[in-house]
């Protein structure tokens, strides 16, 4: 964010665009973006009820829901750490194995970044010249292994098994050994429920639907900026398409809610359609701000419903 706000022309664009938005009731159009987040996370919430079914457990919808968005929350505070939080959430109040939820969220999260991928080539098929060119001038801002990282990985994986294989009868009888193989049992069982779905078609227009939110929450965010209309409808159309793709890799990163980076990311996104880099600047922080507060307020208010939760909600 420092490195965002410390140019004072930026910040003097983000103020001006705000004031812009509060004073000609563009805000409305943010009010939008909350609802279509919200809905989002309901429908991860559905989804997420049709995973753990096949596992032999009937997961209400409203305490999926509430666990998906304390999952959310939790991710501001530390990466990944959504993904625990929503599995001790479910095993507290729905009494699924943490172990078999936690496979499911696996095979969730495998299900979206295929989804991404898919909403990549799009956006790749439709502008390839401008997210190419991205790729090529901002290859840095990509999270990679470099060589060394992946030798060292590597020797990691190979010295373990070769550990196990010269222990494996010791290891064996190990209490802890159990324990683990047991976990993993569960795991796996979570990471393939997908094979045993009730609803397959209903589990596939879930995981489409959170993708078209996640589109459409981008998207209505931009006609409160009027400047934007020098595009043109189909400009906006596939700018808010390239921002999407663009903007995934900035919550993607190690840092909690792509705090910074997003607005960055989407201010060189716009630059690409010869948007100004400030407007671009500040349309990404109005919106990151925007989204943010959604999922803080009601994560915050599905922490309280749940701590006070005495009963099982069945719906």
């Amino acid at each position: 964010m420092w490195l965002l706000l410390k140019n004072p022309e930026q910040r003097a664009t983000i103020l001006t665009r705000t004031t812009e938005i509060m004073q000609n009731n563009l805000w409305m159009y943010l009010i939008l973006c909350m609802f279509i987040g919200f809905l989002s996370v309901v429908f991860r919430g559905l989804r997420s009820v049709l995973m753990i079914e096949p596992l032999g457990y009937k997961v209400t919808k409203i305490n999926s829901y509430h666990a998906a968005m304390i999952g959310y929350l939790a991710n501001f505070a530390f990466p990944r750490l959504g993904e625990v939080l929503r599995c001790t959430i479910l095993q507290k109040y729905e009494k699924v194995p943490f172990q078999k939820s936690l496979g499911t969220v696996i095979t969730e999260r495998v299900i979206d970044m295929i989804l991404f991928g898919v909403l990549f080539l799009i956006a790749l098929g439709l502008e390839s010249k401008k997210l190419l060119f991205f790729m090529e001038e901002n290859m840095s801002l990509t999270v990679m292994f470099s060589g060394m990282g992946k030798l060292v990985v590597f020797g990691l994986i190979v010295g373990i098994f070769i550990l196990i294989l010269l222990f494996r009868k010791k290891i064996l009888k190990w209490a802890i050994y159990q324990k683990i193989r047991k976990f993993l049992k569960g795991f796996w069982d979570g990471l393939i429920s997908i094979k045993d779905l009730k609803k397959p078609f209903l589990f596939v227009v879930y995981s489409l639907l959170i993708w078209v939110c996640y589109y459409l929450m981008f998207y209505v965010c931009t006609f409160a900026f009027p400047d934007l209309a020098v595009l043109g409808t189909k400009g906006v159309i596939l700018a808010s398409l390239a921002c999407v793709v663009i903007g995934t890799l900035g919550f993607a990163t190690p840092i909690p809610g792509g705090v910074g980076v997003y607005p960055i990311l989407i201010s060189k996104a716009f630059v690409l359609y010869g948007i100004d880099e400030n407007l671009g600047g500040a349309i990404g922080t109005i919106i990151w701000t925007t989204e943010t507060l959604m999922y803080v307020v009601l994560g915050l208010v599905s922490v309280l419903i749940i701590l006070r939760k005495k009963d099982k909600i069945k719906v």
